[in-house]
């Protein structure tokens, strides 16, 4: 211990004398290892870290699959999870929440739309949660005419009610109602929120009041309205294997007994950690070994730092060894001073790291699963200091072995052209040759998102999205029964087409791109009913002036109008895919099809273009429009406004026309399509933005690295230059030596890391879009940018290396 002790402050004095050294060293070690401390910090916080409920290992999300007809995961029906809670046996309790509603708060302030969910009563005890003041819902409060009871979240208790513990008990106002405050969840409760994305689509936002799931008996025996999230425990000792076939058995005792209703023919089970991380876990792995290959490049700088310095201290190394020092004893002290160097760079590097986290939390999409998870704790501060150790001895060991490696004669003459010399250049070389590698494999990396990126941007997503203002009005049933929605939004449009500016004005129940679907089942009249005949296709209420504000193309037929009213013949609308998988080689216009939401039928009247309703990447599915005038059964629109100028600029004459119909109705969500677009794409312009960074800090580090080999070898070889230009050598020639010699080690680092990326760059397949992950284009235009930059980190010190007056270069040393 003493020994080391010694070695210890030995090293840090000699850290200390070369600051210059220290500093460019340090700095570089903290880049990449505070680099890396954030993706970790991310990564433990989001893959790794339990989830805050009680055995949450024990916690599963439970969905309908159909893989025959392209279902993966799909939120069963609300008589469907009744059978499911009723019939099983292997689970201790099952809960279903509806995540996607959103509620009007009146009285404490001005009205506002707050983001909110229904859940089961036993939701709280399953998930093992308890409130900081009052309680949850008892058994029973899910039952219409007891369901006035409300919880309110930490943050909405601060935000609106001032933190008064004295709220509990007292009666708020939601859509219209009164409800009593039976409770204030806990501040780390999320719930949903921390419940993943469905089919990377749908990511439930958090919830800022619970209300009971009271639906009325019709709906608890409906099988085609598919819009709730199951959650269940394990029961302890069943194994996942007997809880499945359970389940998969009831499952066909479902399709048996209802076989004209869409219900899956299994089901799947998703452990809850597992659907929370969701498709974002490829991205994080993939981000973090990114990070990894910066700090990696950063190490190799620093080696070969250690080697120059080396040259420096061969003198001092043979005078140890002279008095008695073994080899053994010479690696142990410059290791030492390695790791004193990587640490000091692990404390700067934590500073970079808590900068790093705030980062990629302005960043990180709105949908990035437990975003709140992510900050410096003792877990990260610990892998902070394995991961410097890690780096000094990456670093540190191949250049102590070389420098322990002791010519006494030539070392005490202070000669440095020696085999020793020879040996050290070649693992400078050596290192700048895995520089350019690993450099060339992380920008071929980000090339391929890039290119990715470029692509779905550039997607037609069926509609104009440019001067269209958006914006969510939500009606409660209690002050708005079915005819009066459909009359406030018919009397709001007519007010907003009248606003100076406004070129036409529709609304929709489900914006696109907006992440928000619903399906419903379909029969098409006059044909034999068959069970499962069609997927469900997603459908949409629409108000008159939707498809014209969208510049939504018509393909046949005609548009909805004002003569669609509640009391003309029901009419629907369908899109280019049902219109040619359904009526395939004849025209749809005429036909009538039966849909799975309150018995309606509408006579089709037009067919329109596809869009990219769910996302940009995903193709186009089977859409049908019903009139919302004729169909009024939702109390939540987007209105679609086009103008002729920005905007946003008419979004407070909007609201003031809400406000004259109705002083106490909420506006939420206001927003151009241009912004709902990128938000659509704020998953894949997140990872393409980081790897992008990392690729650049690659890159520069690759540059310094061979400017540096560089560099020191022109220094080496000053004699030799000084002796060719005495014997009339052209400066081109000399520039040639360098470029030359600078060249072949590049093309050596683009040779293995072309190999390597050929292997490496299949792990980002699945987040690529019509690219892909071996693409030519890309691999020739990164390795043509790499030998580009290396040639001018190369030319700089060649163009030098001709400045030497070969008088002077002869008396070098």
């Amino acid at each position: 211990m003493r020994t080391l002790i010694q070695d210890l402050r030995y090293g840090i004095r000699m850290l200390a004398r070369n600051r210059g050294f220290t500093t460019v060293a340090a700095f570089t070690l903290a880049l990449g290892i505070g680099a890396n401390t954030a993706m970790f910090s991310m990564v433990y916080g989001v893959l790794m870290r339990p989830l805050p409920f009680k055995d949450p290992g024990q916690l599963y999300t439970l969905w309908e699959r159909n893989l025959k007809m392209g279902y993966e995961q799909n939120a069963p029906a609300a008589a469907n999870f009744a059978d499911w809670r009723d019939r099983s046996k292997v689970f201790e309790q099952m809960a279903a929440f509806d995540a996607s509603r959103t509620f009007n708060l009146a009285g404490s302030g001005n009205p506002e739309r707050v983001d909110g969910a229904a859940v089961s009563p036993s939701l709280f005890e399953l998930l093992g949660v308890e409130p900081v003041w009052g309680r949850t819902f008892s058994p029973g409060e899910d039952q219409l005419g007891r369901d006035r009871v409300v919880l309110l979240s930490y943050g909405l208790w601060q935000r609106r009610f001032n933190a008064d513990r004295s709220i509990v008990h007292k009666s708020i106002m939601i859509d219209g109602r009164s409800c009593t405050v039976i409770g204030v969840m806990p501040p780390s409760f999320q719930f949903p929120g921390d419940t993943g994305t469905i089919l990377n689509i749908y990511t439930a936002p958090p919830a800022q009041l619970w209300v009971p799931l009271a639906l009325p008996p019709g709906a608890w025996r409906a099988r085609s309205a598919h819009y709730l999230q199951v959650i269940a425990r394990l029961r302890a000792g069943v194994t996942l294997g007997h809880a499945q076939a359970e389940m998969n058995s009831i499952e066909q005792q479902l399709v048996r007994e209802y076989p004209r209703d869409y219900i899956g023919s299994d089901v799947k089970f998703v452990p809850l950690h597992v659907q929370v991380v969701g498709s974002f876990r490829s991205a994080l792995l993939v981000l973090f070994g990114a990070v990894a290959f910066v700090l990696l490049i950063g190490c190799a700088n620093v080696a070969n730092l250690l080697l120059a310095r080396a040259t420096s201290r061969q003198r001092e190394v043979a005078i140890r060894s002279a008095l008695g020092a073994t080899r053994l004893r010479l690696i142990r002290q410059l290791v030492t001073e390695s790791l004193a160097l990587a640490l000091a760079g692990g404390a700067l590097g934590v500073l970079v790291a808590t900068w790093g986290i705030n980062l990629l939390k302005l960043i990180v999409p709105d949908n990035f699963p437990r975003a709140g998870d992510i900050r410096m704790d003792e877990s990260v501060l610990i892998f902070t200091v394995i991961a410097s150790v890690a780096t000094g001895l990456i670093f540190g060991l191949a250049p102590a072995f070389h420098a322990s490696r002791i010519h006494l004669t030539e070392s005490l003459k202070e000669g440095e052209r020696g085999a020793d010399g020879l040996r050290r250049n070649r693992l400078r070389s050596a290192l700048v040759v895995s520089e350019v590698a690993l450099a060339l494999v992380l920008l071929i990396g980000t090339g391929l998102m890039l290119r990715s990126f470029a692509r779905l941007r550039d997607i037609d997503p069926g509609f104009t999205p440019d001067h269209v203002l958006t914006m969510e009005i939500s009606l409660p049933e209690a002050a708005y029964p079915d005819p009066l929605k459909a009359a406030f939004f018919a009397q709001l449009l007519e007010r907003v087409r009248t606003l100076p500016g406004v070129k036409s004005a529709g609304a929709i129940g489900h914006l696109p791109l907006g992440g928000d679907i619903e399906s419903y089942a379909m029969q098409v009249e006059g044909r034999p009913p068959l069970p499962n005949e069609y997927a469900n296709p997603d459908c949409h209420v629409v108000m008159p002036g939707y498809f014209e504000a969208m510049k939504i193309p018509l393909v046949e037929g005609r548009y909805f109008g004002d003569r669609d009213s509640a009391q003309s013949p029901h009419v629907l609308i369908i899109n280019e895919t049902l219109a040619r998988t359904v009526f395939p080689n004849e025209s749809p216009i005429g036909k009538r099809l039966r849909m799975g939401f309150n018995n309606f039928t509408g006579e089709i009247i037009g067919v329109v273009r596809n869009t990219r309703h769910l996302a940009l990447d995903m193709a186009p599915t089977e859409e049908v429009y019903a009139a919302y005038l004729q169909a009024p059964f939702w109390g939540t629109m987007a209105l679609t406004v086009r103008t002729a100028s920005n905007p946003l600029g008419l979004s407070r004459a909007v609201r003031e026309q809400v406000s004259a119909i109705d002083k106490s109705q909420p506006v939420s969500k206001v927003r151009t399509m241009d912004e709902v677009i990128d938000a659509s794409v704020s998953a894949p312009r997140f990872r393409t933005l980081l790897l992008g960074l990392f690729g650049l800090a690659a890159l520069f580090l690759a540059a310094i690295g061979i400017y540096g080999v560089m560099s020191y070898s022109v220094s080496q070889r000053t004699r030799e230059i000084g002796i060719r230009m005495a014997l009339g050598a052209a400066q081109s020639e000399v520039i040639k030596l360098v470029l030359r010699q600078g060249l072949a080690l590049t093309l050596a680092g683009l040779s293995i890391g072309l190999l390597g990326a050929l292997g490496l760059t299949r792990l980002v397949s699945g987040m690529l879009y019509e690219v892909r992950p071996t693409d030519p284009l890309t691999f020739a235009g990164v390795a043509l940018l790499l030998t580009a930059i290396a040639l001018l980190a190369n030319y700089i010190p060649a163009r030098r290396a001709t400045k030497v007056d070969p008088m002077v270069a002869l008396r070098y040393e």
